[in-house]
């Protein structure tokens, strides 16, 4: 865990959580004990979504379950009896509710991600109040020796914990949306040729050097990664982009990008080429169509570079254009844009506000988290 999240969670234990303790003692009709792993709850470069998905993932259901437990004096006393304590603790990075919350003799423990699937606070109460529902008598009845649980010093993390490729693509998807804008506007309509011999793909008169990304086959369905393809004789000096990929991919346990080749039943490219652009730092990726094989190439240009949107009116603008065409999670995708621009960002309720010298932007967002509105002041 870095300083980074160490902060967030400091942050979210300062400002939140009394509130949401009170909450859970107020539903339950007593002092519920609470047992947190905090130094578990963590999720490398996602520090800036905790104060959102923290709540989202452990409490907020937790309250509302409670609250279905104890709607009569019955529930209330089954409840007093046979809940010993909440255990909260991610040691899996689960996030699917059918496994990641556990009850068993009295002790009802939260073993889940703080960041993947946090808007689906439902399915998360729904998990909890069936638990209940069906186990506190038994634990009245029949109480079993308590298992202890595992302390977060004793799990040896022998591999990075695979992260979600979709909360990844959430995070860069508007960023690599930019990109592909400032190079479309330069290219479109223009005739291109390409030379893998010298390392170029021409549009018209513009040159552009090319890293080598990865290939898709229409008769195989399958995508290829460039640096698994040894038959195409690939010189080596092409392929530094793709390793790097790779390497991140190993080490950020985004295991697709470390695999040879996947076995697809429609072409990825715009999916893949807009994360591996933003995560090798690359100006854009590029797709060139061949009879029945399409090749995606990284492009890295100073030229695309300076073209970056800097002006908040036109990062207003790409972003709306952005997630009316692309499914996408908005708040998610919209904190972390407005932070890659150099804003800095905080949530205000269900609404994110981001500041940048005089400017202000305001994002107003649904309860599903859809963006209703995206406006932009002078302070």
């Amino acid at each position: 865990m870095g300083l980074k999240e160490k902060r967030a969670i400091q942050a979210f234990q300062k400002e939140q959580f009394g509130s949401l303790k009170k909450e859970i003692n107020q539903a339950a009709g007593f002092d519920v004990v609470l047992e947190i792993a905090w130094d578990t709850l963590y999720e490398d470069k996602f520090a800036h979504l905790y104060q959102d998905s923290f709540p989202k993932i452990y409490f907020l259901p937790l309250i509302e379950a409670l609250k279905n437990i104890c709607v009569d004096d019955f529930g209330k006393e089954l409840l007093k009896n046979g809940l010993r304590k909440v255990v909260i603790i991610n040691q899996d990075n689960k996030h699917n509710p059918a496994n990641a919350i556990t009850f068993e003799t009295g002790v009802l423990i939260i073993d889940h991600s703080p960041i993947l699937n946090a808007d689906k606070v439902e399915d998360r109460t729904d998990r909890i109040t069936i638990l209940l529902e069906n186990n506190l008598d038994e634990v009245q009845i029949q109480p079993k020796q308590e298992k202890p649980i595992p302390q977060s010093e004793e799990v040896v993390e022998e591999k990075p914990k695979e992260i979600d490729i979709n909360e990844v693509y959430n995070q860069y998807i508007a960023l690599s949306y930019e990109k592909q804008s400032v190079f479309a506007d330069m290219v479109e309509d223009l005739p291109w040729q390409f030379d893998m011999a010298k390392g170029v793909v021409i549009f018209g008169d513009i040159e552009f050097p090319v890293q080598m990304l990865a290939t898709y086959s229409e008769k195989e369905s399958s995508w290829l990664w460039a640096w698994a393809n040894k038959q195409s004789g690939i010189p080596e000096h092409l392929l530094a982009s793709v390793y790097e990929l790779k390497e991140a991919g190993s080490r950020k346990g985004l295991e697709v990008f470390a695999s040879p080749k996947l076995e697809i039943d429609e072409d990825s490219g715009h999916f893949y080429g807009a994360l591996s652009s933003v995560l090798t730092s690359s100006s854009c990726y590029c797709q060139l169509d061949f009879k029945g094989l399409k090749v995606y190439v990284l492009i890295k240009s100073d030229v695309l570079d300076q073209r970056a949107i800097t002006q908040t009116p036109f990062i207003i603008s790409n972003f709306t254009k952005m997630i009316a065409n692309v499914d996408c999670s908005h708040k998610h995708a919209l904190y972390c844009y407005l932070e890659q621009k150099g804003f800095a960002v905080e949530f205000t309720g269900n609404n994110i506000v981001g500041k940048k010298e005089d400017n202000q932007i305001l994002g107003i967002f649904d309860l599903k988290g859809r963006l209703m509105k995206l406006s932009n002041t002078t302070v």
